[in-house]
């Protein structure tokens, strides 16, 4: 495993692009599709797992314990260099800032690259952490601005009390954020499912949540002796008439419950430098998610927003706090803050700036990558 070292997500405009014969990044959707999971595919599991994605050509070798940092990259450029935002390198951050992200994962049991849809469809899913929305935080005043004049209003409102969304925290934390990979896991080569669930359209005006998912094929190295239980299936995470499906982010801005199966009671996730949140009725764990490609749909007026994504492993040293032993009895935990590795995807055509050898791990993983929503392509760096 090499810090700094980057693997694009796949390019869905042009096949011949040379970073689809090396990502590791599932290609999920085609270029003229919606580039998000609507609530009647919900019980849909193989577009609930990959949106029925082949595998990818590559694997990222990871260290067990390490952590995945995800940077999401908005299509348009309507928050570039916009307060709250972070620093997101002259790329354009991720233009919603409502509603949970939450990561999952599941044994390719062999070669990711012959895991097919189907295997992955018939799966079952294991979730590693989810950041809903967390009452005992609130959005930054500069994000919250930002988003009013999007114009896109951030609720809870101030008026309202506390409340941070996971998506909202992705974007302050300049789009990305960081997955930690169980310390006792298996050696052994996984499909993490990265999910953000933007809910600014709520099923009661006509719209429903959005599910921007991404699939990244991991390797995992100097694993412990744990195997991940028997999960849940993609077309069961969630129901299509149920708690996601009929949430109403403007009439119950305040209270949110957390989505989809309890992790798993060893398992550990944080957010990219930040701290975890404090324990709470709407807060399970922080988890990384990244993203392949969202679309938004505002006053009638549909935009495709693809997400490059890119996966990067800052540091192969698990952090102290991230051993975990899976058992199918475990409870829902709180997560650590601490995280050693990260991965990004999105969907962008465009490429990341890289620096020099050796010199990526020494800078902030805000400034090391970005995710596009403006075309398909992922990019890991491990």
């Amino acid at each position: 495993m090499v810090n700094g070292v980057w693997n694009d997500g796949p390019n869905i405009y042009y096949d011949g692009d040379s970073v689809n014969s090396a990502t590791a990044t599932r290609k999920m959707y085609q270029a003229s599709s919606l580039a998000y999971l609507n609530y009647w595919d919900f019980s849909d599991n193989n577009k609930m797992a990959c949106e029925s994605a082949d595998p990818a050509p590559s694997s990222i070798s990871i260290t067990a314990g390490s952590e995945l940092t995800i940077y999401w990259e908005g299509a348009m450029s309507e928050l570039l260099n916009k307060a709250g935002t972070g620093d997101t390198d002259g790329t354009n951050p991720w233009v919603h800032a409502m509603g949970p992200v939450t990561d999952y994962i599941t044994s390719c049991n062999g070669a990711c690259s012959s895991f097919t849809a189907d295997d992955a469809g018939n799966a079952g899913w294991t979730k590693l952490a989810t950041w809903g929305l967390d009452t005992s935080q609130s959005i930054s005043d500069d994000l919250r601005e930002t988003m009013a004049g999007k114009p896109e209003e951030y609720y809870p409102t101030a008026d309202q009390g506390k409340g941070l969304w996971g998506i909202a925290k992705l974007v302050e934390d300049s789009s990305s954020w960081t997955v930690s990979i169980p310390k006792g896991l298996q050696s052994g080569e996984y499909l993490v499912r990265h999910e953000l669930a933007a809910v600014y359209s709520p099923k009661s005006s006509g719209g429903g949540p959005q599910l921007y998912v991404a699939c990244i094929q991991i390797n995992i190295q100097d694993g412990g002796e744990d195997q991940l239980p028997q999960g849940t299936p993609a077309g069961s995470l969630y129901e299509t008439d149920g708690f996601l499906a009929n949430y109403d982010v403007y009439t119950d801005s305040t209270v949110f419950e957390d989505i989809g199966p309890a992790p798993e009671s060893s398992t550990t996730a944080t957010a990219s430098t930040s701290k975890t949140p404090s324990t709470n009725m709407n807060v399970v764990t922080q988890t990384s998610t990244r993203h392949l490609a969202s679309t938004s749909t505002s006053t009638g007026t549909s935009t495709k927003e693809t997400i490059a994504a890119t996966v990067a492993v800052v540091s192969n040293m698990p952090p102290s706090a991230s051993s975990s032993t899976f058992s199918s009895s475990s409870t829902s935990t709180s997560t650590s803050a601490s995280s050693t590795g990260s991965a990004t995807t999105g969907r962008t055509c465009k490429s990341r700036k890289r620096s020099p050898a050796g010199q990526d791990s020494k800078r902030s993983l805000a400034a090391m990558g970005r995710h596009k929503q403006t075309h398909m392509k992922r990019r890991l760096e491990y």
